[in-house]
């Protein structure tokens, strides 16, 4: 578990830590290019990790953060979660709220439970020979994207980073999603603000519904609901997560 490649600004800026799906890979926050002009950022990637449960994976993040990140430096620090990783970035404020000045979820994917017929991918990813799985990415992908919204650059890496994530790691984080469960006094405990942000059109997670459920659990909470976005929908190139946090005023 480790950040990404990173270049140190000059200036001092706001820090912006992002937590990646499922892939745990990182890269796929390029496409948001503005965030990298107003802010330093920082991409989880976990690409390789098979914790086996939640403390297993939440226990070196924090110990990454702890090492990495003196609050002092920077004028404010922002977590960012999209999906696999918002259940990351709900864990991290049960444990160290005091660490974060403003939270983003994007696709929560502790909306999990709600899709019983997802659980199929532990038993697929564990029984199905390593060439035969890598060929269902090609039948996953419309459930993770809206084609037509992604330019071609970015469905190929999409489609790559899919495909570098061995089956046993699926297999692990779906069963991850299963047991996930959120300690409810503690999130509330929370008061800093939180953006939820949810797509329409996710044809794998009921991200609109998850979205107004999160928004009870705290006190200073709006929701940004994307009319016409798939699941992935930081690649899509009419989604800018700068224009949406400057538009709600959740910049510090």
């Amino acid at each position: 578990m480790k950040f990404l490649p990173y270049k140190i600004s000059q200036e001092k800026k706001p820090l912006f830590i992002y937590l990646p799906g499922m892939d745990g890979s990182g890269r796929l926050l390029e496409s948001q290019r503005a965030l990298y002009q107003n802010f330093e950022v920082r991409c989880l990637h976990f690409a390789h990790d098979r914790a086996s449960d939640w403390h297993g994976l939440i226990k070196p993040l924090i110990e990454l953060l702890e090492r990495e990140v003196d609050k002092g430096n920077y004028s404010g620090i922002y977590l960012c979660g999209e999906s696999f990783g918002a259940c990351l970035a709900l864990k991290l404020v049960e444990m160290i709220p005091h660490l974060f000045d403003r939270l983003i979820l994007i696709n929560s994917a502790s909306s999990f439970y709600r899709r019983s017929w997802l659980n199929l991918g532990t038993l697929i990813t564990s029984v199905i020979p390593e060439t035969i799985y890598y060929g269902t990415t090609f039948i996953l992908f419309p459930f993770l994207v809206k084609i037509s919204a992604i330019a071609p650059l970015q469905r190929q890496i999409l489609l790559d980073t899919l495909q570098s994530l061995h089956p046993h790691t699926v297999s692990n984080r779906i069963q991850l999603l299963d047991k996930f469960q959120l300690n409810f006094p503690k999130i509330k405990q929370f008061s800093k603000p939180v953006l939820i942000i949810a797509s329409q059109e996710d044809s794998l997670l009921p991200s609109v519904e998850e979205a107004q459920r999160l928004k009870q659990f705290f006190s200073q909470s709006l929701i940004k609901i994307l009319p016409h976005s798939g699941h992935c929908c930081l690649l899509e190139k009419k989604v800018n997560l700068q224009e949406i946090m400057h538009k709600y005023s959740f910049l510090h």
